[in-house]
């Protein structure tokens, strides 16, 4: 016989994953300030066009992260993976969409600025979240 106490909460991995995962956004927009604060010491172009690939890696994911990690109760594997799926197409859509913005809206960029903060967004999320974790999960 057992007792509701000694039973786990139904979504309690999925809640400590996702509060994980947004720790790790939280360390990339800190560190993805901190780029353009020390790029601005060359020229505000420089310093926005990272802002702007810190900005183009993480509203993406962002949005993937919350909307495949939110709790749902009684949610099949299925059902699942089905939203994971839905998700990833959406974050493209969004990274598309992002980039032609910025591509066509933005007069002057730095184009290297930009890619080089987007690839740093990219390498700090295997990192942080390898250091965090003590292992390695993708999104």
């Amino acid at each position: 016989m057992t007792t509701d106490k000694a039973t786990p909460k139904q979504g309690v991995h999925s809640r400590r994953t996702r509060a994980k995962i947004f720790r790790v956004f939280l360390i990339q927009a800190v560190l993805c300030v901190i780029v353009a604060a020390v790029l601005l010491l060359d020229n505000f172009v420089t310093a926005w066009s990272a802002l702007l690939g810190g900005g183009l890696y993480l509203i993406p994911n962002l949005y993937f992260a919350h909307r495949a990690l939110a709790f749902r109760d009684k949610q099949s594997a299925g059902r699942a993976l089905a939203e994971m799926y839905v998700s990833q197409i959406w974050k493209m859509g969004i990274s598309i969409l992002g980039f032609s913005a910025v591509f066509i809206l933005i007069q002057p960029l730095n184009p290297f600025s930009l890619f080089g903060t987007f690839i740093l967004m990219q390498i700090s999320a295997w990192f942080a979240q390898m250091k965090l974790n003590n292992r390695f999960l993708k999104l």
